[in-house]
């Protein structure tokens, strides 16, 4: 049976059932109406103008999992995967949307709050769960529909972390054409600050889609440095809907590096509503044979004075796609904003595939924006004066193309990730050049 005849299933089944009266329920109540009346997207939908999800929702998944033989994965199995390999690493581990404490790495921390959704009591959660959805967006509304449970990290006032977390979401391909919400609840508090890296694993050869949720909050003057590393295998089919909140002199920045994947959406919305915000979005594609990238951005100035800034480059090999839609937003009573926005694309093969659509809504005045876009290949200039200095071909694309991305590089603060980086895009270079 496809995805889309499964969920109308269950919306039926939803309806017959007792309703508590809880603030789950409602929430649960309020996404059933949404996808009853909305549904999934289709090509009329301007957001998903240029992505076609027919291939996901004609699928087979399957939706509810009852997978249970998850206790004997081994610890060391577990830790090959992870990319912080220190003692006193925080690590936490889902392994078919199951949250297991006795993978994770959480206990010798003690001024934090690092958990799962489902072990909380609706009070602790209800004033930020949910919270950051404005516009309907279906898959968004499956996740809040289907959840099992959840990464929860709490960091309370005047934090400094000095160890980053990292959320490992883990599919153990026990079951084929799975279905698997993953999601987190991430609220940083006033003078903190945190470093968090979310990635996910299959630990055999599946077709699985993940299906990601994630709302981050950042507190008066903390700051958060956020990094996603899609690189799973070529039948991974990956929906992202990552939402900031930003207040008063906060600083937030992403990272997205998308490397291997069959079908990657990243929805990735900022929402500044303090003064002094500061806001960094950045993302590398590489892709090749037929992989699919789309990056769709949004930046809401809510409130004046503020600094945003995007940057995305792709790498496209073979018959890849990639697009890049950006919009940033700004309301005619608020000033004094700067708002930049740059997508550049190399394209290897006259078969792979672009489309940029960076936007501006700007109905005031005072403000400073621009955006732009480039799409090109290697320069071959540049590359015959490098092979002129003995260089050989392959060898003087790839310095190129590393130099490229360098200005992006230089900036991950985790030598551990940015090392791992360098290694996943050399090897790919390297096969695919």
């Amino acid at each position: 049976m496809q995805l889309k005849e499964k969920i109308a299933l269950l919306i039926n089944q939803f309806y017959s059932e007792e309703k508590k009266d809880s603030y789950m329920s409602f929430l649960k109540r309020k996404h059933f109406d949404f996808f009853h009346k909305k549904g999934f997207p289709s090509s009329t939908n301007e957001e998903w103008k240029n992505t076609n999800i027919d291939s996901i929702i004609n699928q087979d998944y399957n939706v509810v999992s009852e997978n249970v033989k998850i206790e004997n994965i081994e610890h060391q199995k577990i830790k090959k995967l992870t990319f912080l390999k220190k003692e006193k690493s925080l690590i936490l581990i889902f392994i078919d949307g199951k949250y297991h404490p006795h993978l994770s790495y959480t206990q010798h921390v003690k001024n934090i709050f690092l958990s799962n959704i489902l072990s909380l009591k609706e009070n602790e959660i209800k004033d930020y769960y949910g919270k950051l959805s404005y516009q309907y967006d279906a898959f968004y509304t499956l996740n809040t529909l289907l959840l099992k449970d959840g990464a929860y990290v709490y960091i309370p006032n005047n934090v400094i972390l000095e160890s980053p977390i990292e959320i490992l979401h883990i599919s153990t391909g026990m079951e084929s054409n799975i279905l698997l919400n993953n999601r987190n609840l991430i609220v940083v508090g006033k003078h903190s600050y945190v470093r968090i890296i979310e990635h996910y694993k299959c630990l055999r050869k599946h077709f699985v889609l993940i299906n990601s949720v994630s709302e981050i909050y950042a507190m008066n003057h903390s700051t958060i440095d956020y990094y996603k590393v899609q690189d799973d295998l070529v039948e991974t089919t990956v929906i992202d809907n990552t939402s900031f909140q930003q207040k008063k002199n906060s600083k937030c920045t992403i990272y997205t590096f998308s490397f291997q994947g069959n079908f990657i959406r990243n929805n990735l919305k900022f929402y500044s509503i303090g003064e002094k915000t500061y806001s960094y979005l950045y993302g590398i594609s590489l892709l090749s044979g037929r992989q699919f990238v789309d990056h769709h951005t949004l930046i809401d100035h809510l409130c004046s004075n503020a600094y945003s800034f995007q940057l995305y480059k792709n790498i496209l090999c073979e018959k890849s796609k990639g697009i890049f839609n950006g919009k940033i937003i700004i309301n005619e009573l608020i000033k004094e904003i700067n708002a930049f926005q740059k997508n550049h694309n190399i394209l290897l093969s006259n078969e792979a595939c672009i489309y940029a659509k960076p936007q501006l809504e700007i109905y005031s005045e005072s403000v400073k924006c621009s955006h732009g876009c480039t799409v090109g290949n290697i320069q071959e200039s540049e590359l015959f004066y490098l092979q002129s200095r003995g260089i050989s071909e392959k060898k003087a694309k790839m310095l190129l193309l590393f130099s490229f991305l360098e200005d992006m590089l230089i900036s991950i603060h985790i030598f551990e990730l940015k090392k791992l980086i360098h290694k996943k895009m050399k090897k790919k270079l390297d096969k695919h050049l």
